[in-house]
Order: structure tokens, then sequence, then C-alpha cells
């Protein structure tokens, strides 16, 4: 069975008289710290929808879904020299080991490290 052509008018969702959510998140950019009530009242004077407080709570609930505060993965950087391979890695321990015997102990060398650093 064939799917019916769907006529190409504009969707309902893009347009905030035709949707609540919309209708409120519009609101919302504009006024982010009103309280839930004025958002109600600016949304019925505004747009002509009569919502209730839950609804705003929702809404505000899912944009702030995304930023939730838990860190995010940082991505490795690349610094130019990948240790992609076993004799890379060799090299470093070599030069690490190097650097301890020269500057005496771990606490040095990290502060030496952190000073060419920055």
């Amino acid at each position: 069975m064939t799917k019916k052509p769907t006529p190409s008018k504009k969707s309902d969702r893009a347009d905030p008289k035709k949707n609540k959510s919309l209708a409120i998140r519009n609101v919302l950019r504009k006024k982010p710290t009103a309280k839930a009530t004025d958002i109600v009242a600016t949304v019925k004077k505004e747009y002509g929808h009569s919502v209730n407080e839950n609804h705003v709570y929702m809404v505000k609930t899912k944009s702030n879904m995304a930023v939730d505060g838990r860190p995010k993965r940082v991505k490795p950087t690349d610094n130019g020299t990948p240790m992609n391979s076993a004799a890379l890695w060799v090299d470093a321990i070599k030069t690490a080991r190097q650097l301890l015997k020269s500057t005496g102990s771990v606490a040095n060398a990290t502060a030496l490290l952190k000073a060419i650093e920055g």
C-alpha cells in the first residue's frame, strides 16, 4: 500500500498561534526570568492560548534538559605529537626518567613542567 501524498502546506508546528509550546518558548526567550503566572498571562495576551503553569514548567524543564549541569566529555586535543606507536611511548618514558634525574624529585619536575607550560 502506498502512502497518501501529504499536502504541501506549512506545518502548524512552526506557527506559535497554533502551537502552545512554541508560544511558551517564544515568551520564555523574551522574558527568561519571569514567573510561570506571568508567562501564562503573556501567552494568553499575545497568542490567545490558555495554558496552565504546569505546561510552562514542562516546557522549561524540556529546554533545560540539554543544559543539565553535568560536565561535558573533553575531547583530546591534537598537540602535534600523537603517541600512536610503542617506540614513541618508550622515548617519552626515557625523557621523563631523564627529567626526574636532573630535577631530583617528582615535585620539582612537576613544578618545572608547570612553569614551562605557562
